[in-house]
């Protein structure tokens, strides 16, 4: 008998964490990140650089007129005069300020040329808002304008218009400020230009100037060079040869617990960022007359309605919708809106003349109800807390304890896994799991996920921790590990019948209470996420073949699925000094009492049944049902009261969700959103790709029946068959009860990327086991190695490329280019050109 020591995934312990960096790599990489940084990024000034400079004219605000044409006068000596006028759509609207009134005539034009147009540049000038004479919402001040440049040429009956192409034109991005020739002019002399402001009516936008064929000035983009170093450094870290695969992950190691701490900080920074704009922004509520109320401060809204003794939100009923025989119907509730009724808010409950939120309670009392009860300290009632902060605060607790998880499953199941392979399973973990565009839209609608997302990891990652045994070398108890499974044969079965003893363990009740109850408040959170209880009979398996843990069903399991693997410290007598790690000769033949595990029972099912019965009677206190969250009595975009949802577009709806490809286009991101229809009316929103096309390292799981033995061996084969058997669960459910929503691909995809990096150590194990196995057929086995540690290179890389990607898709919900059109646009502007 022995105890089985797993070969490591990628050779030998090396002290060094950061590997020195070869001189040749250091060069090639300065090298190419030169000559890119000079040649085609900078292809406006090359393109540019000979461009005519005869035609180069300049107008301001104040010399366009509507009306009588002025002339300018030249700015050299073979310069044309030129006349510059604004159409009857534009109109001056304050000092360097124009507005649309009539977009059919929203352009300016410069006639009077007499050479070919290559560039335009468009000048805004220093006007802002405040400089604007009309305010409000229906008079917005624009920072980004969607134009396009049309040439004519020839003159009078000769006279021939050609049509651009949009482009856009952001503010505080310089490079966008140049509006390329796209028309057909072929290049030839032009006498006249239209630029065209495609916005709608009562939009207002800054405007100085206009300059024709004006070069492009070159421009080394540190941000750039940044991005291209970065993208080299982790190309180099993760190359298959790297000596980061054989560091060894050791969660002692104070350098590796630096490096992890250093790479928290980016999470620190956005959560301060998000904090800092929210500080800035007013009550999140929108109205528009004759229309639904949108208030996005409903957990603000709760946690003031608990602080009050109240279960009902306040906030006003119109009388109109009390009164109505079926509020629910949506024509009642387009008709009464027709009718001006206010106040009529949308994905709220109604219920019995009073509003309540449907959205799980756990949020509130978590961070909004402390919230407001701190700040009561100096401001009367309390501030609210702003639902973006929540959300933002949420995301970095899941990136945090997702990110422990993933470490402490490799450093527990996987015990010689290496430090390069721990960073592609979390790069590929924290990419697939959907959190990145969580976290990039912060809105109310997201509360709820992240906070369950990181109750989930959170439970998971105590429940992983429970599992202690003594370590007789240094004379304490430390986390258990595989090596301290007890194997029969070189084949490495796990025969613990004929193991000499039990492996002795302590079981800590503090992990085990704390990791019940946070899965189990996922329930007030968002209600699916409680399937991931089930994670607790892979977790404890073993501990329940022994009967340490839920005693009474081991009697019900078959005879060849029971075990006497573990032994508990405190169920063994005459151990000396509290758990010395003393051994006995043989096995323990002491009958198990199937009741002999109570205090662990109570640690693990108590907090559960607590949570479970203050949820339900919240349910009871607001509706007079202890099962009834309220999603039913909901005012949206159906009557759910009466609503049946369609099964012939399940089908379609999971289809779409896994495997729809991104549509292709020919311009910047270069990835648009595709076209899903469905055969029937199911509630849903635009996806941005399949699943298994934003993760494709999510297909390592077409490998999990070959990983059969190895995960058996790490006692990860039945965590891995609930991981994936509860995202199919999650994927079926909310396909057929939610619909089709980018936002819920959060509840299944990261089970499906948790029981992915399951495989990636054991395919690692695999490939190192054979790096010294004789050639079969002639090819060398170190080839079929390499390769299969190229291919999770590669796979995990495509998924962190597919996040970048999608990032910038403009026809999503809440694109980046609305949200944060500075990122958005300084980030096309590198590709602009090329």
């Amino acid at each position: 008998m022995r105890l089985r020591t797993s070969p490591a995934d990628g050779g030998t312990t090396r002290k060094r964490v950061i590997p020195n960096v070869p001189y040749p790599f250091l060069w090639i990489a300065a090298l190419i990140i030169v000559l890119l940084e000079i040649g085609p990024f900078n292809l406006p000034f090359w393109s540019t650089l000979r461009m005519p400079q005869s035609a180069s004219q300049t107008q301001t605000a104040s010399q366009t007129q509507s009306a009588p044409q002025t002339q300018s006068a030249p700015q050299s000596q073979t310069a044309a005069r030129t006349t510059t006028r604004i159409g009857k759509g534009l109109e001056h609207n304050g000092d360097g300020v124009l507005l649309i009134d009539d977009p059919t005539q929203a352009y300016i034009e410069i006639d009077g040329l007499d050479a070919p147009v290559s560039t335009v540049r468009w000048l805004p000038g220093g006007a802002s808002e405040k400089d604007a004479l009309l305010q409000g919402e229906k008079h917005p001040f624009l920072n980004t304008l969607h134009l396009r440049l049309d040439t004519r040429t020839g003159s009078g009956a000769d006279a021939v218009w050609h049509t651009g192409t949009e482009q856009a034109m952001h503010r505080w991005t310089d490079v966008t400020a140049y509006l390329r020739n796209h028309t057909d002019d072929g290049g030839g002399k032009v006498s006249a230009i239209r630029l065209w402001v495609q916005e709608t009516t009562g939009a207002q936008f800054a405007f100085d100037s206009v300059a024709i064929n004006v070069p492009v000035p070159f421009r080394i983009d540190w941000l750039r060079v940044g991005v291209m170093a970065i993208v080299a450094v982790m190309l180099f870290v993760l190359r298959p040869r790297s000596r980061l695969y054989r560091v060894t992950l050791n969660t002692a190691s104070r350098r590796q617990r630096i490096i992890f701490a250093v790479a928290c900080i980016p999470l620190a920074v956005y959560l301060g960022h998000t904090i800092w704009k929210a500080m800035w922004q007013g009550p999140q509520v929108f109205h528009q007359p004759y229309n639904y109320v949108y208030d996005f401060d409903q957990y603000a809204r709760v946690a003031d309605s608990l602080l009050h003794g109240r279960p009902w939100l306040d906030l006003p009923v119109p009388r109109q919708l009390a009164e109505a025989a079926d509020p629910y119907d949506v024509n009642t509730r387009n008709q009464l809106l027709s009718q001006g009724v206010g106040d009529i808010y949308w994905d709220h409950v109604f219920f019995n003349g009073h509003w309540y939120s449907y959205f799980g309670v756990v949020p509130a009392v978590l961070v909004f109800l402390p919230y407001q009860l701190v700040t009561s300290l100096w401001v009367p009632g309390g501030a609210w807390l702003p639902a973006s902060v929540a959300a933002a605060l949420f995301s970095v607790g899941f990136v945090v304890f997702g990110s422990l998880l993933v470490i402490r499953l490799f450093a527990r199941n996987f015990p010689h896994t290496s430090v390069g392979m721990t960073v592609l399973a979390l790069i590929a973990f924290l990419t697939g799991s959907d959190i990145w565009f969580l976290c990039l839209r912060g809105t109310f609608y997201e509360v709820p996920l992240t906070a369950a997302l990181m109750m989930a990891t959170l439970g998971l990652w105590l429940w992983l921790g429970a599992r202690r045994t003594w370590d007789e070398t240094r004379g304490r108890w430390r986390m258990w590990t595989a090596d301290d499974v007890w194997l029969d044969g070189e084949d490495g079965r796990q025969d613990p019948a004929a193991a000499p003893h039990p492996t002795r363990i302590r079981l800590s009740l503090p992990h085990i209470a704390f990791g019940s109850l946070c899965v189990a408040a996922t329930l007030g959170c968002r209600a699916t996420f409680i399937a991931v209880a089930l994670l607790f009979l892979p977790i404890f398996a073993d501990e329940i073949r022994s009967g340490l843990v839920l005693g009474f069903i081991r009697p019900l399991l078959p005879h060849r699925w029971r075990s006497r693997m573990f032994e508990a410290e405190d169920c063994r007598s005459g151990s000396a000094g509290g758990g010395s790690g003393a051994k006995t000769d043989g096995p323990t033949a002491a009958p198990i009492r199937p009741l002999a595990s109570w205090k662990r029972d109570l640690a693990a099912l108590l907090p559960a049944f607590a949570v479970f019965a203050a949820l339900l009677s919240y349910n009871f206190w607001r509706f007079g049902s202890f099962l009834d969250f309220g999603n039913d009595k909901q005012l949206t975009v159906t009557d759910l009261n009466q609503y049946r949802e369609p099964l012939d577009v399940l089908g379609q709806i999971v289809s779409y969700y896994l495997f729809i490809p991104p549509r292709l286009i020919d311009r910047f991101p270069w990835l648009a959103v595709p076209s899903t229809p469905l055969n029937s009316w199911q509630y849903h929103e635009r996806l941005l790709c399949g699943f298994l096309w934003f993760a494709p390292i999510c297909l390592l799981l077409i490998a999990l029946p070959w990983m059969r033995r190895t995960l058996g061996r790490h006692r990860m084969w039945g965590m891995a068959c609930t991981l994936l058997g509860l995202g199919v669960l999650e994927l079926v459910f909310v396909s057929y009860k939610g619909g089709m929503d980018w936002r819920y691909v959060g509840d299944f995809a990261w089970l499906f990327v948790f029981a992915t990096i399951l495989i990636m150590p054991s395919l690692g194990e695999w490939a190192a086991t054979r790096r010294f196995m004789p050639a079969t057929h002639g090819v060398p086995t170190v080839l079929g190695t390499r390769g299969a540690m190229t291919m999770l290179i590669v796979l995990t890389l495509l998924t962190l490329a597919m996040t970048v990607a999608c990032t910038f898709m403009t026809g999503k919900i809440a694109p980046l280019r609305a949200s944060d059109p500075t990122a958005y646009y300084t980030v096309e502007s590198w590709f602009s050109w090329l």
